[in-house]
């Protein structure tokens, strides 16, 4: 794996894309500061200044659709108690707020893993749509290269510890902060309304309405 650490990107997911048009291997590309991060469907990723913010190339999980689930559990064990998940990508409080992000972009056969936490709570918050918070509290004590170090530990942890399909969609259940909860999803001008009982084969949520009738929701953004 080369590591790549730079002290300031426009955005680590074009660095590691870069990497892999100049010359074969796996690449981590982490930053001190990322100036225009991308979130899912091409949005626009808004990171703290004390923020996590890294890249790396994997090979797929046996479902690729399962691949940003699959990070997600990853996620959820390394950081416990304090992670847990929205599908399809999202890492939550425990109150349910917004601490970090997964994107995950096929290049050929490789995915590259982009991945946003917030480290620690900025002293002015800008607006945003909805609840955010942070990884740490403001009192707590990080390492001055968590920015640099931590990165490389996640990356190795995940490549030692690769999931089954059938194991990722367990394990989010059991971090999944909405599993039986009545939720909407929202794609595009589409709307699915139901209560939320699990993951498919292939990485979408399954929903239950009345009269026990179930629906699979392939994409989209969910609300609880």
């Amino acid at each position: 794996m080369h590591h790549i650490h730079l002290s300031q990107t426009s955005s680590t997911q074009e660095e590691v894309k870069r990497a892999l048009k100049q010359g074969s291997g796996d690449y981590l590309v982490s930053t001190d500061k990322q100036t225009a991060g991308v979130g899912r469907q091409g949005s626009e990723w808004h990171q703290f200044e004390n923020a996590l913010a890294f890249s790396f190339t994997l090979k797929p999980n046996e479902t690729l659709t399962l691949t940003p689930l699959e990070i997600g559990v990853h996620l959820a064990k390394i950081f416990s108690p304090k992670l847990k998940l929205k599908w399809p990508n999202d890492l939550l409080s425990h109150e349910g707020e917004k601490v970090g992000g997964i994107l995950c972009q096929l290049v050929g056969e490789t995915i590259v893993v982009g991945i946003g936490i917030n480290l620690k709570m900025p002293s002015a918050v800008p607006p945003f749509p909805y609840q955010v918070s942070s990884l740490f509290n403001s009192d707590e004590i990080i390492d001055p290269n968590i920015k640099k170090e931590l990165p490389l530990k996640i990356v190795n942890y995940i490549l030692n510890n690769r999931l089954s399909s059938e194991n990722v969609r367990s394990e989010f259940i059991k971090s999944c902060v909405h599993i039986n909860k009545e939720v909407t999803i929202l794609n595009n001008e589409n709307q699915v309304m139901g209560k939320f009982i699990g993951i498919g084969e292939n990485g979408e949520a399954l929903l239950e309405s009345g009269d026990n009738h179930r629906e699979k929701v392939l994409t989209g953004s969910l609300r609880y």
